[in-house]
């Protein structure tokens, strides 16, 4: 589960192309989308009251400088709403719990 940059060249020698590798780097990733806003995908059927209340829970346990916005998508129009309250920062942290409320596909 790491991001990483790989040189190599391809062999076709074989009946089955291989890649053969020949450096890899892992790149610094720590300040990248720092600032990008975090954006999610809620079907407004699963808009409850209490959903609600614990998103804003968790937003706040990660407080930062990147925006929120989120995308309602409705049976015939979608509604995108920023959150001036809350602003985040990115983190696989905030991923895993925004996964865990809203499911594997909520973010954008």
């Amino acid at each position: 589960d790491a991001v990483v940059f790989v040189k190599g060249r391809l062999d076709k020698r074989e009946d089955v192309p291989r890649l053969v590798a020949m450096e890899m780097m892992v790149p610094d990733l720590s300040n990248a989308g720092i600032d990008a806003p975090v954006i999610l995908s809620i079907l407004e059927n699963r808009v409850t009251p209490p959903l609600v209340t614990r998103l804003g829970e968790i937003l706040s346990h990660h407080r930062g400088n990147s925006e929120v916005r989120i995308k309602v998508q409705g049976r015939q129009k979608t509604t995108v709403l920023r959150l001036d309250r809350h602003r985040v920062t990115p983190s696989p942290a905030l991923f895993g719990d925004l996964k865990a409320l809203l499911g594997s596909s909520c973010l954008v």
